[in-house]
């Protein structure tokens, strides 16, 4: 039994023998080289002439700044519709003897026809008429425009429409309609036309009006475009015998 004890002994001397003091610093190690200037393009660690690229005499960071690219090309303006730089005449779109931004406006939206929205709230009744104010029927527009009406009932699931002059059978009621400058009278009647003094006793809600440039639908090549205009206006073009001879229906 006193063997091990005696082995365990001798390690432990041998290994506090081993542990000594720690020992000096050693020296510094050799710096690497310089690294290389920005500039030093040909890496020879020479200032040469070709790399003050700035050519103000001195070789700092200045000279690492790469030059500006080439400028691109000119735009072409918006009113210059066949791309050739130039000016040309048809490219002056207003006609004011100059070339800028306002010849690159295009033409108003349905420019030939134009909707006008009435409430019947606003009329003045007297009698048989509802009398409505609108200034934008002025007596050029009469005689340069085709008019069109309609009234317009809310109701209740969905709304109706009454082309007028016309009129309600099962109501025996007749819509006349007489138009002065800045006025427009819906006149109400029975049929027979004996009976002018009826009550406004339909709930219409509003009065529509459009109006349609006589030289835009005497253009042939407008057709299509007042066509759709009238359509997107919800307006069924078949119901009014005043755009027949325009638009060539019987």
């Amino acid at each position: 039994m006193r063997t091990p004890l005696l082995f365990l002994f001798i390690v432990s001397l041998l290994l506090m023998s081993c542990s000594g003091e720690d020992g000096d610093v050693g020296p510094q190690g050799e710096s690497g080289e310089n690294g290389y200037h920005c500039w030093d393009t040909n890496t020879n660690r020479f200032n040469d002439s070709e790399e003050d690229t700035n050519d103000d005499g001195e070789w700092n960071n200045l000279d690492c700044i790469g030059m500006d690219g080439l400028n691109g090309e000119n735009g072409i303006n918006c009113w210059d519709l066949n791309a050739d730089f130039m000016n040309d005449p048809e490219e002056d779109t207003n006609e004011d003897g100059k070339w800028d931004v306002t010849d690159c406006q295009g033409a108003d939206g349905n420019a030939d026809v134009q909707r006008i929205v009435l409430d019947f709230d606003d009329a003045y009744y007297f009698s048989y008429v509802a009398r409505f104010s609108v200034p934008e029927i002025s007596e050029e527009t009469l005689q340069s425009h085709v008019l069109l009406f309609y009234l317009e009932h809310v109701g209740v699931i969905s709304p109706y429409f009454l082309a007028i002059p016309g009129g309600m059978a099962e109501l025996d009621r007749k819509y006349d309609v007489i138009v002065e400058p800045g006025l427009v009278n819906i006149m109400i009647s029975n049929f027979s036309g004996t009976d002018t003094d009826v009550e406004w006793t339909e709930s219409w809600d509003f009065l529509h009006i459009t109006l349609i440039k006589i030289s835009a639908l005497e253009d042939k090549g407008q057709t299509t475009q007042i066509q759709k205009a009238l359509m997107e206006a919800d307006i069924v073009i078949e119901d009014y015998k005043a755009l027949s001879p325009y638009f060539g229906k019987e």
